[in-house]
Parts: structure tokens; sequence; C-alpha cells
């Protein structure tokens, strides 16, 4: 309910003064303070030959108007200073590997930076981190992807080749960099069919007619990397996905095949101005992306 009206008449005590005040005409404010009375249901004020005072009813509603005003004054300077519960808050959705190590370490220094940010990381598929940050459940998404996104706006873009994990007692652990075919000799562990690594593994084998042994399976790369470990199986993955597998103890090689590539996206709902902390946050992921 909007009662500057009402209470520009009730400070200045009649409608040519509070016309003065607020630029409109007296008659435009009297059609305004009838329809607050038809809306209370009360007679606010009585018009009297020098002006106009309120009534019983209007002083108990003047109370409340004038707590209304202040309360409004005070959240839009909370506002303009950033000063309120909500202004640091950060949504992020990403996938399962980008999640585990890079996310944490990037929000881990930038809380450094800026005490008052609060974080707030779902961690799904890359259909599901879309489908949040379309629909506004989140503020940014970082997936990788392998083909053009509609209905979002990509902030920033970066190829990421793809590494092969392993034991440093590997047989392969010293090569410089390795093929497919180099791989395939060994078993091999993968994510679930929903990854795009996956998908993109499963089309340049189909290309090549390569066959592998896929020995286990799993969503979790946690999981992936300690099967690793205790076995001579082979994983694959990007390198930023993966940088908590050197300080297991394993080795990650370059495997040659742009085609294995994907590109590392963040997203953000198309056309949405994003709040200042979230544009300080998707600075720095984009810093910390280059030097990945």
């Amino acid at each position: 309910m909007d009662y500057k009206y009402f209470l520009a008449v009730m400070e200045t005590g009649s409608l040519a003064a509070a016309s003065a005040r607020l630029h409109i005409a007296p008659s435009a404010i009297s059609r305004q303070i009838a329809l607050l009375e038809e809306s209370v249901g009360v007679t606010l004020f009585e018009r009297r030959r020098r002006g106009m005072v309120l009534t019983a009813a209007g002083q108990a509603l003047a109370e409340h108007a004038l707590r209304v005003r202040l309360e409004e004054d005070a959240l839009l300077q909370s506002l303009r200073s950033n000063n309120y519960a909500q202004a640091y808050l950060i949504r992020v959705a990403a996938t399962e590997g980008l999640s585990r190590y890079f996310l944490p370490a990037v929000m881990a220094d930038f809380a450094l930076r800026t005490p008052k940010a609060q974080f707030v990381l779902k961690v799904g598929t890359p259909h599901e981190c879309l489908d949040l940050v379309r629909n506004g459940d989140v503020d940014i998404s970082i997936i990788f992807s392998t083909a053009p996104l509609p209905d979002v706006e990509v902030n920033y873009s970066c190829r990421s080749p793809i590494f092969a994990i392993m034991q440093p007692e590997h047989p392969l652990a010293k090569s410089a960099t390795l093929s497919l075919s180099e791989l395939q000799p060994y078993p091999i562990v993968m994510p679930g069919e929903e990854s795009t690594q996956k998908q993109l593994f499963n089309h340049v084998c189909q290309m090549e007619k390569l066959n592998f042994n896929e020995v286990f399976t799993c969503n979790y790369s946690g999981a992936l990397h300690e099967f690793v470990r205790r076995t001579n199986a082979i994983a694959l993955g990007a390198s930023i996905s993966h940088r908590s597998s050197r300080d297991n103890g394993l080795k990650t090689i370059a495997v040659q095949d742009s085609r294995l590539e994907r590109d590392i996206q963040i997203l953000s709902m198309s056309k949405r101005v994003l709040p200042a902390s979230v544009t300080d946050f998707l600075q720095a992921l984009i810093r910390d992306l280059g030097h990945a």
C-alpha cells in the first residue's frame, strides 16, 4: 500500500501544500486519499476550512505509515550499500569433476578476500546444471560442454584437454603423451553415460573401432581414483578435475586426441544482470581457469 500521498497531506496539513511538495495537482492527491479511505473502510481526514486534520483512525494509520516509510528508507540504504543478508550469497551449480577440487579451492580463496561471501554449491549432471541456471535456481553454472547451449549466456569458455590417470609404477607412466590405441591393452575406469567425457569417449572409440575393457564405472571421480590407485587400471579426465589425483600419488599424462577435448563453460541466465558479488566471483573463476 502506497502511503506517499497520505503522509504528505498529514505532514503539510493541506492538499495545496502537499501538491507543492509532490509537484502533483491537488485534485490528483485528493483522489488518492479518497481511494485509500475506500480501501481501509474509514475516514482518515477531517476536511476543514483551513486544511485537513487526521481523524483518530487516521492517527492510528499514520503511526503505521511512518514506520513503513522508515523501514523502506533503511532497506533502500542497505540495498545501495550491499548491507543486507543476501548481498553476498553466491549460488553455483557444477558437475562433479569441477566440484571435487577446483571450485572449493576458488571459493575458499575468494572467501579469504571477501569475508562476507556465502556459497551454495549444487552438484549435478550437465543437464541438471543447465536447468538450474535457466530457471534461476542458481546464479551461475560451470560445466563441461561439447556443443552450443541454447537459452543461456556463456560468460566464459575454454578448451579442456584429456589426460590419462594411472599409478606411477604403471608401464605407461613414463610416457610423455599417449594415444587411445596405447591405452587399449589396459583396463579402464569410466564415469557414467550421463558424462560428456564418456559420450565423447564412446564416439571416438566407435570411429576408431577400439574396444576397451571397462572394469569399473562410477559417477564419482574419487571412487575412480581410488580404484586406479589400487590396480593397473587407467582413468580418463580433464586436468582441472583431477588435480587432487596428483596429491594421491597418481600420474597424469596428456592424451593426444583433440576429439576428446571439451569446453569448460561458465553459464548464467540469458539477459540477466548478475549481482555485484556474483560478478566478482565470476571474474575470480575466469582468472583461475586461465591459469588451470
